[in-house]
């Protein structure tokens, strides 16, 4: 394409499994968004309001692994 291998695929919207939409019109999974060939993963609120952000983050690691 035009751009090559130099266009980066960054994706909002990202709820872990079992999370609410909130105010994204289309949402994703971590893992969704990764097997669809995301580079970067926007995922605010599911770690920001997390009583344990490290753990939440962790926790969305795993998500995609498995």
């Amino acid at each position: 394409g035009k751009f090559g291998e130099q266009l980066l695929i960054v994706t909002p919207g990202i709820r872990p499994a079992g999370w609410q939409a909130g105010g994204h019109k289309r949402s994703s999974t971590p893992r969704q968004a990764v097997q669809a060939g995301a580079d970067y993963l926007v995922i605010g609120q599911p770690i920001i309001q997390a009583p344990d952000p490290k753990a939440a983050a962790l926790e969305i690691i795993q998500e995609i692994k498995s």
